[in-house]
């Protein structure tokens, strides 16, 4: 079995690679700017449509995001936390608007795939090391991290938390 073992650490490495994305996620911009709307991909959305309805919810979301990607150094218990916010962050959210419909889509994979894995973190006691359970199967093998590694729609969404979060340069 050993073509599958690359195969779950690529699936493996593709979420460490989203979190670290995330991880650069930040608050929009809010602090008397004149503009305080998180800055949305080119003709998906728009922008004082996303401030007038979401602008807190946003902060929000992008707060969480920041929050769980810290939290996969953590343990088990940090980051089950850390992945419930994200999940109430995003679903907080929905339905998208004003975005493509790939994003809009990706944004429901994404709150299921959240969820999923708060749920299998919660198999796992609280104080175990994020890091000594990453590669069990119960996540290598799961919905949710096959569809980080492929679905479109999901990746299209990561794209865009990493621009409307405003990630951090660097």
């Amino acid at each position: 079995m050993t073509s599958s073992r690359p195969r779950t650490l690529a699936l493996a490495v593709s979420i460490a690679l989203a979190a670290a994305a995330l991880a650069g996620c930040s608050a929009p911009a809010a602090t008397g700017g004149a503009t305080s709307t998180p800055p949305p991909p080119a003709s998906t959305s728009t922008p004082a449509a996303t401030s007038d309805m979401a602008g807190d919810a946003y902060a929000v979301f992008c707060e969480a995001n920041r929050t769980a990607a810290a939290a996969k150094a953590g343990t088990v218990g940090e980051d089950l936390e850390a992945v419930t916010a994200q999940a109430s962050a995003i679903r907080a959210l929905l339905p998208l608007s004003d975005v493509s419909a790939q994003v809009a889509a990706g944004a429901e994979v994404f709150a299921t795939s959240a969820e999923e894995t708060a749920a299998i973190l919660a198999q796992f006691p609280a104080d175990s090391l994020v890091s000594d359970v990453g590669l069990d199967p119960r996540f290598t093998e799961s919905d949710a991290v096959r569809r980080a590694a492929t679905d479109p729609d999901y990746q299209a969404f990561i794209a865009w938390t990493i621009e409307t979060c405003e990630l951090a340069g660097g």
